[in-house]
């Protein structure tokens, strides 16, 4: 059974700062973030919901849309800022969003918020290759060394 998004009066009740966005916005965002969390779906278990609404609160974010100062500020372009001066605020961030451990997912903080859960997702066992072959079957010069 496909998995369907959160109605967008039920996004709206979690993250008001989305009140304004259009229906047709919102069907496409939630739908793309559906893309994403669909196949951990077993693994999110009762987080789905919460999951895909924060990745779609994500994505809206970064296409400008919403009344947070995220969303104003990547509507104007300055969503990837290391450092901006206006008037007399000036904000840096302390580290790369884009070189952190969750790449684009940093970007935001409702990205941020998703990521751990995504990641235990995908996370899985770590393989380096040692330059050593395990296993040779012992064999040297002309026989076994058992």
């Amino acid at each position: 059974m496909t998995y369907t998004p959160p109605s967008k009066a039920d996004f709206i009740a979690i993250f008001p700062a989305f009140a304004t966005v259009t229906d047709d916005a919102y069907a496409f965002w939630s739908a793309q973030a559906a893309l994403v969390t669909e196949p951990m779906e077993a693994c999110l278990g009762p987080q789905m919901d919460l999951a895909t609404m924060l990745a779609t609160a994500h994505y809206l974010t970064l296409a400008g849309i919403g009344a947070g100062a995220e969303s104003e500020m990547a509507a104007q372009g300055a969503s990837g800022f290391r450092r901006i001066k206006s008037g007399t605020i000036e904000l840096e961030r302390a580290d790369d969003a884009s070189s952190s451990d969750g790449g684009e997912w940093a970007a935001t903080s409702y990205g941020q918020r998703v990521w751990p859960m995504l990641k235990v997702c995908v996370a899985g066992p770590r393989v380096t290759g040692t330059g050593t072959i395990p296993c040779a079957g012992g064999f040297y010069r002309s026989g076994p060394i058992w």
